[in-house]
C-alpha cells in the first residue's frame, strides 16, 4: 500500500513520481490461495450476456461438495492505525472534513473493500472505464474518487489527459502518476472549475453520497467544455436475482430493505432512480442521454469467466466490507446495537457466500452529452 498523504482540512494533493502501479495485481494477489483453490480458468465459460439480460449460471453439478466459501479466505488487511484527525466509532475511522455526511468509514480495510470493487465492476463492464463514447479526453473530473483508483488508471491510460479526483477524505496514495492531482471537496457545494473538463465520472455515490442530482448535474454542465460527457455508474443496494435462487425473505434482502429505511432516516437517499436521473439530465441541457443496465454477480456462480472472476471480487468485497457499509446506518439510523447487526450482517454473508444463490447487485449506467455549440 502506498503511502498516505498527511491531513489536511482542504486543499489540493498534486503528486508525482508513479511507485504503485495503478490496475496491477496487486489487489488480485489479496485474494488467498485457499479462495482461488476452484480454479475460474478451469471451469466452464459462457458467451458474454448483452447489457441487463440474465446471467448464465454454471450448472451446479459441477459445483464442489459444498456450498459456500471460508469466510478467512476472503478476508483483506485488517485495520491498521491511523494518522489522521477522523472522527472513530464502533472501532473504525470516518472522515473528519464535513464530519458525519458520509455513513461509511475511509480506514485502511475500507479503502481496501473500495479497490476491490473497482475491480469487480472493471469486470462487469467488460474492462471499460467509462461507456461513453468519449476516445481522446483532455480534462477529466472524478467525482468521489475515494482511494484514487480509478482515477490514477485513467491517468495511465490517458496520458495526455489531466485528471482531477475530489473527495470528502485525503486517502489517495501519494504516488501518482503526473497528469492526476486530488482535492479535498464537498460534491454537494459549488464547483469552481470553469469549463475545463470534457469528461465528468461517478461511481458508487448512490443517493447517500449525492443529496441533489439536479445539483450535480447544473455542475457538471458547468464544468464541461461544449461536446463533454457526464457518466454516473451507480449500483442498487438491493439485489438482484433472475432465477428465485434467493428467497423473498432471506437475510440479505432484509438487510438491504433496513439499510434504505437507516438512510432515509438519516435524511439521505438510497435507490438510484434512472428514468427521473435521465429527465434530470436533459432538464439541465444535456443531450444524447443514455441509459444502460448491468449486472454485478456476487460469488462465482455465473458461467461466463469474466463475470465469474468479477463476482468473486464482489463477494470479497462484501464479505470484507458488509460490516463496515451497516453498522453507522443500522445503529444512528434505526437504533440498533451492534450484537443485533452482528446477528443480521453473518446471516447475510452466508448467503452470500451460498454458491446455489445466484445474486447481483444492478448496475446503473447514465450518461449525457454537452451540446457541441
Amino acid at each position: 500500500m502506498a503511502q498516505r498523504p498527511e491531513s489536511h482540512d482542504s486543499g489540493v494533493f498534486t503528486l508525482s513520481d508513479v511507485s504503485d502501479q495503478p490496475g496491477s495485481s496487486a489487489r488480485e494477489a489479496s485474494i488467498s490461495p485457499q479462495a482461488e483453490a476452484r480454479d475460474p480458468e478451469q471451469l466452464p465459460d459462457a458467451a458474454d450476456p448483452l447489457p441487463g439480460q440474465p446471467i448464465e449460471a454454471i450448472d451446479s453439478q459441477s459445483e464442489s461438495g459444498d456450498s459456500g466459501y471460508d469466510e478467512k479466505s476472503l478476508s483483506t488487511a485488517s485495520l491498521r492505525s491511523s494518522i489522521f484527525d477522523y472522527e472513530h466509532e464502533f472501532g473504525r475511522s470516518y472522515h473528519s472534513f464535513r464530519r458525519g455526511k458520509y455513513v461509511i468509514p475511509n480506514d485502511e480495510r475500507e479503502q481496501d473493500r473500495m479497490d476491490i470493487h473497482y475491480h469487480a465492476l472493471r469486470l462487469t463492464l467488460e474492462n471499460k472505464h467509462f461507456i461513453a463514447p468519449i476516445e481522446s479526453p483532455t480534462g477529466i473530473l472524478d467525482v468521489g474518487t475515494g482511494t484514487g483508483i480509478w482515477a490514477m488508471d485513467v491517468a495511465d491510460d490517458f496520458p495526455g489527459a489531466h485528471v482531477v479526483g475530489i473527495d470528502l477524505s485525503p486517502i489517495q496514495p501519494t504516488a501518482v502518476p503526473p497528469n492526476a492531482e486530488f482535492q479535498i471537496m464537498d460534491a454537494d457545494e459549488e464547483w469552481d472549475f470553469g469549463p475545463r473538463f470534457d469528461f465528468v465520472h461517478t461511481r458508487f455515490m448512490g443517493g447517500f453520497c449525492v443529496k441533489s442530482w439536479p445539483h450535480f448535474y447544473e455542475q457538471a454542465f458547468q464544468s464541461l467544455q461544449p461536446g463533454g460527457w457526464v457518466e454516473n455508474q451507480e449500483f442498487d443496494v438491493h439485489f438482484g436475482c433472475d432465477d428465485g435462487t434467493l428467497p423473498a425473505n432471506s437475510s440479505a434482502n432484509q438487510w438491504a430493505e433496513l439499510w434504505g429505511q437507516g438512510i432515509r432516516k438519516l435524511g439521505l437517499e438510497s435507490r438510484m432512480f434512472p428514468e427521473r436521473m435521465l429527465q434530470q439530465m436533459r432538464d439541465v441541457g444535456f443531450i444524447n442521454v443514455t441509459y444502460k443496465e448491468y449486472k454485478m454477480p456476487i460469488g462465482e456462480w455465473p458461467k461466463n469467466k469474466r463475470l465469474r472472476k468479477s463476482g468473486l471480487f464482489n463477494l470479497i468485497g462484501m464479505i470484507d466490507g458488509l460490516s463496515g457499509l451497516t453498522v453507522k446506518t443500522f445503529t444512528h439510523g434505526l437504533g440498533w446495537s451492534e450484537e443485533e447487526i452482528e446477528i443480521l450482517v453473518a446471516k447475510v454473508k452466508s448467503e452470500l457466500q451460498n454458491r446455489r444463490i445466484h445474486t447481483y447487485f444492478p448496475i446503473h449506467v447514465l450518461y449525457a452529452q454537452k451540446p457541441p455549440t
